[in-house]
């Protein structure tokens, strides 16, 4: 089969720890490696030169998506996937990525990533999230300094911005929320930083108060957050900004934290037909049962379990099954427990993991 024409475009500084092993797991797909090191004073260039021969110098001058672009100018192909050094990719179907760059020219691939957290207690578990990481240069392009987005490059940043995308059938894991505590309350303070100097530059400055508030959730700082998020939502209140799909969740789980479950609640009904996933939807039993409906929280809660993008909560998806034992279990329903106890076992089993109950 011919080679995919994509270039993978990788940004660096410092990332020894991960580098090798984000090359590596690259190396099968033959694709074009790019990496473009924006000031490191370790190994990471010396690795990234076993892996390609196309390993640039940016000066950082605190801006992201000048980096990305410097690395898409590098590349040979105008498609470009993008992944980070701590990600691996694990899989990646190449005829069917193939099929789907000719389908949607104009259009932004989404990659599943999966992110790996490990717990106090030793285990690990993750969540998946989807991303735009693979598009064409003639059409798109990196914007904003920090949590950089892609873009239509005919878009003006005064314009509202509506992200066309298509899945694509690629999976990476996703190392880098699995750092030492003290690591990662430090990259988000750096975040922050960037994030409120960044205020002001362009009309973009509801996405900024997203991500201020995504940061000051990490550092828990949920006053903090709830502002915001709050401001996010008071300058746009469009679902198609992609974005969105992401915020609209997010303002549940901080709302949750500032024990404002009502409004949590009644700002995921009014989302709900817009974004149907199984995160919604089990945000959505969560508020309902935390404002005492059980029995909605119950049903909503049955319905996550039988929807076909469950295993995108990761853990959460266990949890699913644990509230409904107890809400069974709360309203005197022993083999409703029963029931969904063996559901849980099964679902664990399909998973390569077995559930053992205390």
């Amino acid at each position: 089969m011919a080679k995919l024409p994509i270039s993978v475009c990788i940004i660096a500084k410092n990332e020894e720890k991960y580098i090798e092993q984000c090359l590596r797991h690259l190396l099968p797909y033959e694709m074009e490696i790019v990496v473009v090191d924006t000031g490191s004073t370790d190994r990471t260039k010396e690795i990234a030169l076993k892996y390609t021969d196309k390993v640039y110098d940016f000066a950082w001058i605190n801006d992201f998506s000048a980096a990305r672009n410097f690395a898409a100018s590098k590349a040979k192909n105008n498609w470009i996937l993008v992944v980070d050094c701590d990600e691996y990719l694990k899989e990646l179907d190449m005829q069917a990525v193939r099929i789907c760059m000719q389908k949607h020219v104009h259009q932004v691939g989404m990659m599943k990533i999966k992110n790996i957290h490990t717990q106090s207690n030793g285990n690990q578990t993750y969540h998946i999230d989807e991303v735009p990481r693979l598009y064409n240069r003639n059409f798109y392009e990196y914007r904003f300094r920090i949590h950089e987005q892609v873009t239509p490059k005919d878009v003006a940043l005064n314009d509202k911005v509506v992200l066309y995308t298509f899945k694509m059938p690629v999976m990476v894991e996703h190392h880098g929320y699995d750092l030492p505590q003290e690591e990662m309350l430090l990259k988000q303070e750096r975040n922050l930083e960037l994030l409120q100097s960044a205020l002001g530059e362009n009309a973009y400055d509801d996405y900024l108060y997203f991500q201020i508030a995504q940061s000051n959730y990490i550092l828990q700082r949920y006053e903090e957050a709830a502002d915001a998020i709050e401001k996010c939502f008071a300058m746009n209140p469009d679902v198609e900004k992609g974005y969105m799909k992401i915020a609209i969740p997010a303002y549940a789980k901080i709302m949750s934290k500032v024990k404002r479950s009502q409004e949590a609640l009644t700002h995921l009904i009014k989302y709900q037909e817009c974004i149907k996933t199984a995160e919604m939807s089990y945000l959505l039993g969560c508020c309902y049962q935390e404002c005492g409906e059980n029995l909605k929280a119950l049903l909503t809660f049955v319905k996550v379990t039988q929807m076909s993008d469950i295993d995108m909560l990761g853990e959460d998806a266990y949890d699913v099954y644990v509230r409904i034992m107890m809400l069974h279990s709360m309203s005197g329903n022993q083999e409703g427990v029963v029931f969904f106890k063996q559901r849980l076992e099964e679902y664990g089993l399909s998973h390569g993991r077995k559930i053992v109950f205390q």
